[in-house]
């Protein structure tokens, strides 16, 4: 199977910024049952179970410290510099699928 489609990845990080599925179709004009569509379509493509672990697969959280943002959230987060915040109830992990501080 090929990579996540495109459709996929707007959803995806919709959800990611929103952190739900109904803001996330909210923002892309589509039915809440279309994001859960491309959802689980992302993961399985990834080969993940969920939502924490498909962003860790396509590299957009890792742990905090190294980064700049300490919530973890590579180039997603826009809310204030060091907040320790969630994401849709999301905290990010580590590449051993740990759960960071």
């Amino acid at each position: 199977m090929n990579g996540p489609t495109p459709g996929q990845l707007v959803a995806f990080r919709a959800y990611v910024e929103t952190g739900s599925q109904k803001a996330a179709a909210d923002r892309c004009g589509i039915r809440v049952q279309t994001v859960k569509n491309h959802m689980l379509g992302l993961y399985r493509r990834l080969g993940v179970g969920g939502a924490m672990e498909a962003a860790g697969a396509l590299g957009w959280v890792r742990v905090p410290g190294g980064d700049p943002r300490s919530c973890g959230w590579v180039g997603y987060c826009s809310r204030p510099f060091g907040h320790r915040g969630h994401h849709g109830g999301m905290r990010a992990i580590d590449p051993n699928g740990r759960t960071a501080a």
